[in-house]
């Protein structure tokens, strides 16, 4: 398995290529129910990757990693708690 640095180096990168795809919210309101459906994908992939990088650095700490009906929102609270993340980062992923 590769080292906790290359992974979430990994992941940053994949995060920004997402960024790079997403359409600019300006132009949002132009888009097609297919291209809309394409920038939410985008979007989840981007969550997706934030996620992934707390679940690692939390694996690496041997840190409980939350489960059940709202574990997205247990990790971020429970990163937050650890010190991984901000809690001003946390306010920020929320919307």
């Amino acid at each position: 398995m590769a080292p906790l640095r290359e992974r979430i180096e990994a992941e940053i990168e994949n995060i920004k290529h997402v960024l790079s795809e997403m359409p600019e919210s300006k132009s949002s309101h132009k888009l097609s129910m297919l291209e809309l459906a394409g920038a939410a994908a985008l979007l989840q992939n981007f969550y997706n990757g934030i996620e992934n990088i707390i679940k690692q650095i939390m694996i690496f700490n041997n840190i409980k990693i939350p489960d059940g009906a709202s574990w997205h929102r247990d990790l971020i609270n429970s990163a937050v708690k650890k010190g991984i993340i901000a809690d001003s980062t946390s306010r920020e992923l929320q919307p």
